[in-house]
């Protein structure tokens, strides 16, 4: 389950900004062009839209970290300087590489290459990291060892230059092994940081998806629509609407469960901002009702052939709402998505066990730090 829980209004443009050719360069923002240097089957996450999506989770916001060559970049990754610790589960890389944010399941098993540096010892902080938990660079050079390797010498001399104490890098996706490689020659620690889920679309419609399950679970997915169907509750979807209470009442009550302090005015802006983002069009909400009583919902959104749930809700007080999480956030969708062309559902972090029984393959992703003498 993941959860969208900071978002900030688009930043103006970026300024464009063109280095000389074969030079590494640190630039404000990302530029309006950025999308063109994707390449083919790059996650949709590493895209723009993404990134302006939850700029604000990078610290000191997006910068555009690239190597050029010819007049145009050929290896580019999202981040900036960061200064001080700020003290965040996920995104703080002293917090995260010194071990602070076992508890919270984040680098859980270790190694800590920072356990015991004080703040000062690795800050300032050169901090490579999509907003979106998943990091991997971009352009024609992604997969390119030279590229990665002359891109990561660059980002290195950069640095020294800059007076970092250190560079560190987030969310790595495990798919980009070239970048991963290069790090470790470079001298990095390359640590599991995050479990992530995903759930390729395979099957021609929901029987198919059924089918693709242990014979345990085929079992209880129809044990569970069935109990949901005897209790009255119809599973439907819609696209999002300008004013949505309901999601924002059953938002404070997964907020309270998982200990944090509920916001409606937050989580409405929230709602809004997707909605403003991406289109109406292309956040579609799966509901449970009973009656005109709203049990659960998920927030599906669309790029392109693939979907990503972001936001999901249950009435906890109502017994009736028993599995309706589960029909929302993995029934439905599965049932939907060979009908309206999505190959693939991103399912983010968190609920491992719950994902994996109900089809998500799990990928790990990294994180990485390096010391500047």
């Amino acid at each position: 389950m993941t959860a969208v829980t900071q978002m900030d209004d688009p930043p103006a443009a970026a300024a464009v900004m063109r280095p000389l050719p074969g030079t590494f360069a640190v630039r404000t923002g990302v530029a309006d062009d950025w999308d063109e240097y994707l390449g083919v089957g790059a996650p949709a996450t590493l895209s723009r839209r993404w990134i302006m999506l939850a700029e604000g989770r990078i610290p000191g916001g997006a910068h555009t970290l690239e190597l050029s060559g010819d007049g145009v970049p050929s290896v580019a990754l999202v981040g900036g300087p960061v200064d001080r610790p700020t003290g965040h589960v996920r995104f703080d890389p002293h917090r995260v590489l010194s071990g602070g944010s076992v508890d919270e399941g984040v680098a859980e098993h270790g190694p800590h290459p920072w356990r015991g540096l004080a703040p000062e010892e690795v800050f300032p902080c050169c901090l490579l990291m999509f907003p979106n938990y998943e990091t991997a660079p971009v352009g024609p050079g992604a997969h390119d060892p030279a590229a990665v390797r002359a891109y990561v010498d660059g980002l290195v001399d950069w640095c020294r230059q800059q007076g970092m104490r250190s560079i560190a890098a987030l969310f790595l996706r495990p798919d980009f092994p070239e970048f991963l490689d290069a790090l470790r020659t470079r001298g990095f620690d390359v640590v599991p940081m995050v479990d992530r889920c995903d759930m390729d679309v395979t099957w021609p419609d929901f029987d198919g998806y059924v089918a693709g399950l242990p014979r345990k679970r085929r079992f209880a997915v129809r044990r569970e629509l069935r109990d949901i169907a005897l209790r009255g509750v119809v599973i439907s979807e819609r696209t999002v609407r300008d004013q949505e209470p309901e999601l924002v009442r059953l938002r404070a009550q997964i907020v309270t469960k998982y200990g944090g302090t509920p916001d409606a005015e937050r989580e409405a802006g929230s709602l809004r901002h997707l909605r403003e983002h991406f289109g109406p069009r292309n956040v579609m909400v799966v509901e449970a009702r009973q009656g005109d009583d709203l049990l659960s919902f998920s927030i599906l959104v669309r790029d392109g052939a693939r979907w990503t749930v972001l936001m999901s809700g249950t009435d906890y007080d109502r017994p009736d709402a028993s599995f309706t999480y589960f029909a929302t956030m993995f029934y439905r969708p599965a049932e939907l998505a060979p009908r309206m062309g999505i190959t693939s559902m991103a399912y983010g972090l968190g609920t491992l066990q719950a994902k994996k029984l109900r089809g998500c393959t799990v990928n790990t992703l990294s994180a990485a730090a390096l010391l500047l003498d």
